[in-house]
């Protein structure tokens, strides 16, 4: 039972960690500070995606499912719980493509907002 609990929790926690990194970016044009975790979680995701291996995450979370007594589930977690559900099947890559869009897209809007407040400080009396 409590490896069940465990699992559903790394479950949600990797769930917000996904959503983070499309819209943390985002999040960061009001609290700055933000960036950096938001880095920390791109870097990872892209990593991943690039380098094409496992996430731990998804090893923990499958490892508590099986402490638990379920069968875990064979794909990644994206392809597990999203795909063919917030997207059609098999468009997985374009979904991932279009994550990483935003991302970028927020860092850019980052940035802008960063030096246009940074031109207002120094243009102020």
């Amino acid at each position: 039972m409590v490896y069940r609990a465990l699992a559903d929790l790394v479950m949600v926690i990797h769930g917000a960690l996904l959503v983070f990194f499309v819209i943390g970016g985002f999040l960061a044009w009001r609290w700055p500070r933000l960036i950096w975790g938001v880095l920390f979680v791109a870097v990872w995701n892209l990593s991943i995606v690039i380098l094409d291996f496992g996430c731990p995450v998804t090893a923990l979370e499958k490892y508590f499912r099986r402490q638990g007594g379920e069968q875990p589930y064979q794909a990644g977690f994206i392809e597990h719980y999203l795909d063919g559900r917030l997207w059609p099947e098999g468009a997985t890559p374009t979904a991932e493509k279009i994550g990483f869009a935003l991302l970028v897209v927020s860092y850019v809007g980052f940035f802008v907002i960063r030096h246009r407040r940074k031109a207002r400080v120094k243009a102020a009396p």
